[in-house]
């Protein structure tokens, strides 16, 4: 819904934050354990960059809301990495399955080494070598990507990033920052400042460009910008609003919220010679288009039937007529779509939270808490959720819900106030 008012030019908030350059921490609920696998960590081996991987493995597992940890107490001694393993030793803490890791040297770097211990038989079920990388955390969330897909046959999405929009200041010294960071938010770098506002980040598919609206220029413009070389052009800056950019699977093109022609409407832009194909013929507001899997269909939020709700709609010319997706809730808005899935905002009982649907029954349910959760971006395996939400003080945060529902993760930005979160594709490079 926050897009919907935007363009409406009517919600354009202060974003006040405090800049520094510590990293961001995460904070887990713990609800819902037990419905979760159980696992165990044995101290991983090695020196205090051992810890770290552990503790950040750890972190990515119990967020994606399909794993718990259980406490090992320290009167129960396991044996070394490699070592056998008695599984009565540990069976009164009820884990199912024990981590065990260490670092091994490789000149002024380290790979990292994890198995994984049956707890049935107290035999090993796998390992992970994971060789060293010059950001080392990229180390942990590779091999917790590893484990991720062990035990659920998916691959995980640890190892990707997101960007979002950070500001600080008021008035004539507010400024607005896109942001890049690790899916944990650790890590984070600045691609674009701007004395004007920034919003509606999109992520395309190799995960080497962003697109953003930006009104540096006085009024809504949509740019590109690429991650690895800081190059970015204008791809619409057309008369009225340019807004909602969202990539179509191959790159190709961006579906955007135009008003060119009076009306917000639906657009197909094509990237290499700027042609533009429009889908949508409506007196309301048609925005925040999302691409489905297969690439032939825009699934966008409109307020034709009265209340913002989600329709769907070819991409082809002619587009013919847009068919309703979501009747459950007062209003739905702010599609994002990984394969079957679609992550949306829904309003009911005067909350505005994280819904997911599954499309291929249209069957969904809320996966957040808050009241007034804003911006979901779904990652590219499906399993987790990023979104917008209000803190302390009612401060403009990031959270990570899990598609089960069972995990929520609050990122404690640098800065006080953030929005606008895209998740990247998976990396490539």
């Amino acid at each position: 819904m926050k897009k919907l008012l935007q363009l409406t030019l009517l919600l354009l908030l202060p974003l006040v934050a405090s800049f520094t350059h510590a990293d961001i921490d995460l904070v887990i609920d713990k609800s819902g354990e037990d419905a979760r696998l159980k696992l165990v960590m044995a101290p991983f081996e090695g020196d205090q960059r051992a810890r770290q991987m552990q503790t950040v493995i750890r972190d990515d597992l119990k967020r994606s809301g399909q794993f718990s940890f259980v406490a090992l107490p320290k009167t129960i001694y396991i044996s070394p990495f490699g070592g056998s393993l008695n599984p009565q030793t540990l069976k009164p803490t009820g884990a199912e399955f024990l981590l065990r890791g260490k670092t091994v040297p490789i000149g002024q770097g380290f790979n990292l080494e994890v198995e994984i211990i049956d707890m049935n038989n107290g035999r090993k079920l796998t390992g992970f070598r994971t060789n060293y990388h010059q950001k080392q955390r990229r180390i942990a969330h590779q091999t917790a990507d590893a484990i991720y897909k062990q035990f659920t046959g998916v691959r995980g999405a640890f190892d990707t990033r997101i960007a979002y929009v950070a500001s600080q200041g008021a008035g004539e010294n507010r400024s607005f920052k896109l942001i890049v960071a690790d899916a944990d938010g650790h890590d984070p770098q600045t691609l674009v400042t701007s004395h004007e506002p920034i919003m509606s980040t999109a992520w395309g598919p190799q995960a080497r460009r962003i697109a953003y609206v930006s009104f540096e220029s006085g009024r809504p413009a949509v740019f590109i910008q690429d991650v690895m070389t800081g190059e970015r052009r204008t791809v619409s800056a057309r008369r009225g609003i340019n807004g909602s950019p969202a990539w179509s699977k191959n790159g190709r093109q961006l579906a955007l919220s135009l008003s060119v022609e009076g009306n917000p409407e639906i657009y197909i832009l094509n990237l290499a010679d700027g042609n533009l194909t429009r889908l949508t013929h409506s007196r309301a507001i048609d925005t925040e288009p999302s691409w489905t899997a297969d690439g032939r269909s825009i699934v966008f939020t409109s307020d034709r039937g009265g209340n913002p709700q989600l329709y769907k709609i070819s991409a082809n010319a002619n587009a013919g007529k847009p068919q309703r997706l979501t009747f459950e809730g007062k209003y739905n808005s702010a599609p994002s779509i990984q394969g079957q899935k679609m992550a949306m905002i829904r309003q009911q009982g005067g909350k505005f939270q994280v819904a997911l649907m599954d499309l291929t029954n249209r069957a969904s349910e809320v996966i957040s808490r808050g009241s007034l959760d804003e911006s979901p971006s779904i990652a590219p395996n499906g399993g987790m959720v990023l979104y917008e939400t209000r803190g302390i003080a009612r401060k403009h945060v990031l959270a990570v819900a899990s598609g089960n529902g069972l995990e929520k993760s609050v990122l404690h930005s640098p800065y006080q106030n953030v929005g606008h979160p895209s998740w990247s594709p998976f990396l490539y490079h």
